[in-house]
C-alpha cells in the first residue's frame, strides 16, 4: 500500500527512527555484513521498500540504487540478483531513479541478465527495461543481442514472460521506427 509522510509520521514513535534514518541503517548494515543470509534479507527489504513512490528519495539519498546496481554489476548469486533486479524494477517507474540508472551505466547489466533462466529475474529485468524505455534516447542501447535475448524468452513456456517479451519487443519497434 502506498503511504503519504503524514501516514509514515503517524506510524513512527515519538522516539523511532524515520524513515530516511532507517534505510540508512539496512545499507549500513548490507555493505558490512559478512553473513550472506543477512545481505538477502537486507537486499530483500530494500526491494521492498522500493515499493513505495514515499520511499524513493529517502532510497536517493542513502545510496539504496547504488547496491542494487552494484549487484547487478558484480555479482552472480541468483538470490542477490533476484532482489536487486526487483529493487530496481520498483523503482524504474520514477523519471529520477531511471535518470540515475541510465546515466549510472545501469543498462548493460540488466541486459546481461536476459541471459539467465530464472524466470523471476527475467520478468523483473523485462519490466525494467520497459520502463526504462520511456526514459532513453538512444536507440542503439538495444543492440540485436539484446533484441535476440528477448525473442528467444518470447518461446518460453511462461505465459508472463512470453507477454512482457512482447510488449518490449513492440516499445522497441514503436521506439526505432520514432527515429
Amino acid at each position: 500500500m502506498f503511504s503519504s509522510k503524514t501516514q509514515l509520521a503517524k506510524r513512527t514513535p515519538e522516539n523511532g527512527t524515520d524513515r530516511e534514518s532507517f534505510l540508512s541503517l539496512l545499507v549500513d548494515e548490507y555493505l558490512h555484513s559478512s553473513s550472506y543470509d543477512g545481505k538477502c534479507q537486507v537486499l530483500a527489504n530494500l526491494a521492498n521498500f522500493a515499493y513505495d513512490p514515499i520511499n524513493y528519495e529517502y532510497i536517493r539519498n542513502v545510496g539504496v540504487l547504488d547496491i542494487f546496481l552494484y549487484v547487478i554489476k558484480n555479482e552472480s548469486d541468483r538470490q542477490l540478483l533476484h532482489y536487486a533486479v526487483a529493487g530496481l524494477c520498483n523503482l524504474c517507474f520514477d523519471p529520477l531513479n531511471a535518470e540515475y540508472v541510465l546515466t549510472h551505466c545501469g543498462f548493460k547489466p540488466l541486459t546481461a541478465l536476459l541471459k539467465l533462466t530464472d524466470t523471476d529475474i527475467l520478468a523483473d529485468t523485462i519490466t525494467s527495461l520497459i520502463q526504462l524505455h520511456e526514459y532513453q534516447t538512444s536507440s542503439d542501447l538495444y543492440t540485436e543481442e539484446v533484441i535476440a535475448n528477448v525473442c528467444s524468452i518470447q518461446q518460453s513456456n511462461d505465459q508472463r514472460l512470453v507477454n512482457l517479451a512482447t510488449i518490449f519487443l513492440q516499445y522497441v519497434s514503436s521506439k526505432n521506427e520514432q527515429m
